[in-house]
């Protein structure tokens, strides 16, 4: 017996004409035991599949078909047990935070179904040691980072002790280290406690070597299915290559010999018999670069009697180059772009900077303040909203859409300024990796108009493909600053997927382009 079945799901948001359903006819059964990948574009109808599995936060619509939980409907589901056996995890953790301490949001859940004192103690110390969140438990949520605070409802929802656990892009916010001991995390809990895991999720590097099946959709609808071997050989068919492990886009790449790689190990062991070799690096000759923000010693800190977040930060970031801060969560690395943007102001110290500056904060919403997208890009050019196709979302509110079409939105507003630096918080977050690539060449585009972009990232292999130079974030100040190609062959964890295949082959092939296939030299 399947532990849930759909049977055609057909699902329309209330407003919306009955004809542009968000999903159709979404039929699949999960075992049990299942751990459940779902990918595919952003807006293709994964969140919205995922909330129809927990009646509580379906959004508000008409659903047709039906979801079954143990062989009976999911709406006749008692609401005291779907809130214990489901277990949910949204895009965005504020909206799943209702306490003010992370030991509060820990217990909350388990409060209100009335477990008693002495359990409530140890699943939530069980849980902190868990997620390694131990440390954290006297803090106030809002003094988290967003990673963080990922962390935290993840935590809290595995106290909930569920049989299913939801999850909705949840390393969009995760360090890459945090991410994939996360995953690893989940995999471990699935095969341990039996918990049925079913994700959306992008990072398909660390998640696809952990699945069962995996289930691709488009427009609303499924339109591959099968285990990862499986659709590591459909979907690059599919105008989907984008979406694979690196190792299995170099598989594609380089001709399609032996069996496909769908991991980094299986991907490092793949190279080793296949003629690829590294292309001839370009070298442009060095000229005298325009410095266009200067940090000299800056220290900053939340409250007058807290610890110093910024401590003593030194950086110098050039006219028209794209540089990414990258580094764990909480390091501060937020914090200096609300300083850069003049959000902030430092306590000690100074920073010079030249020209205006547009801001992409790490929460889009705070950016809507409207009724409808189409309001919210009344001031962007149609240009722009055509490039990063958002005219069918105009007639939707700005919450209803996805989390990465919300990304798209917030930076259609912050291109339309066209200022002179761009000041990006994770701008890749939920973006699908067909978008990145656009992105990333949106990006050069702006840096060959002299544009300057600073980002935010956890997503190492977009900086990796994309940045002029790097700067590792710790202990309150940037560290290791050097071109992408030092930054990432010299550090073991903040490197490149592909770097991680090569290392012990060519050491510096860091992006896509390094990668030459064929015989010989």
């Amino acid at each position: 017996m399947a532990q849930i079945e759909i049977k055609n799901l057909t699902f329309t948001y209330a407003g919306e004409d009955k004809n542009t359903p968000a999903i159709r006819n979404i039929s699949m059964n999960i075992s049990r035991g299942d751990f459940i990948v779902i990918c595919g574009k952003t807006g293709c109808g994964k969140s919205t599949l995922l909330r129809n599995l927990k009646p509580a936060i379906r959004p508000a619509g008409r659903t047709e078909g039906v979801v079954c939980y143990e062989n009976k409907p999911i709406d006749e589901m008692d609401f005291r047990k779907q809130a214990q056996e489901i277990g949910f995890v949204m895009q965005n953790p504020e909206h799943q935070i209702v306490t003010d301490k992370v030991w509060h949001e820990l217990s909350f859940g388990l409060e209100n179904l009335g477990i008693s004192t002495a359990k409530i103690r140890l699943r939530v110390a069980e849980m902190a040691e868990y997620f390694g969140i131990t440390d954290w438990m006297e803090k106030s949520v809002e003094k988290l980072s967003g990673g963080q605070k990922q962390l935290m409802n993840l935590a809290a929802v595995m106290a909930m002790d569920p049989a299913v656990m939801v999850l909705d892009e949840p390393t969009a916010q995760l360090d890459p280290i945090e991410a994939e001991n996360f995953i690893h995390t989940l995999k471990k809990i699935n095969q341990d406690l039996g918990i049925t895991i079913i994700l959306s999720e992008h990072r398909l590097d660390i998640v696809l070597p952990e699945a069962d099946r995996v289930f691709v959709m488009n427009q609303g609808e499924i339109v591959q299915q099968g285990n990862p071997q499986q659709i590591a050989e459909k979907i690059a068919e599919e105008d989907f290559l984008q979406f694979l492990p690196v190792s299995t886009r170099i598989y594609h790449m380089c001709g399609k010999t032996g069996i496909v790689p769908i991991s980094v190990a299986q991907g490092r062991k793949w190279i080793e018999d296949q003629p690829i070799r590294s292309a001839k690096f370009c070298t442009s000759e060095k000229k005298k670069r325009e410095e266009i923000i200067r940090c000299k010693n800056v220290w900053y800190r939340y409250e007058k009697k807290s610890e110093d977040i910024i401590k003593g930060l030194e950086c110098h970031i050039y006219r028209g180059e794209i540089f990414a801060i990258l580094g764990g969560n909480g390091t501060g690395k937020t914090t200096m772009l609300s300083l850069l943007a003049g959000i902030r102001n430092p306590y000690r110290g100074k920073i010079e900077k030249k020209g205006k500056s547009g801001f992409l904060p790490q929460d889009v919403q705070t950016l809507f303040v409207r009724e409808t997208v189409a309001e919210e890009l009344e001031e962007v050019s149609g240009e722009i909203i055509e490039e990063m196709e958002l005219a069918p979302l105009k007639k939707k509110h700005p919450y209803d859409i996805s989390g990465g079409q919300q990304q798209k939105v917030a930076l259609a507003k912050v291109f339309q300024k066209n200022p002179d630096i761009f000041l990006l918080d994770e701008p890749t977050k939920a973006l699908d990796p067909i978008y990145k690539k656009q992105l990333g060449k949106k990006l050069k585009q702006l840096s060959n108009e002299g544009k300057t972009v600073i980002l935010v990232s956890h997503d190492v292999d977009f900086c990796g493909e994309y940045a002029h130079r790097c700067g590792l974030f710790a202990n309150g100040k940037l560290t290791a600053v050097d071109n992408f190609r030092e930054f990432f062959c010299a550090n073991r964890f903040y490197t490149t997927t592909l770097h991680k295949i090569f290392r012990n082959k060519i050491k510096d092939v860091v992006r896509m382009e390094d990668i030459v296939c064929g015989k010989g030299e």
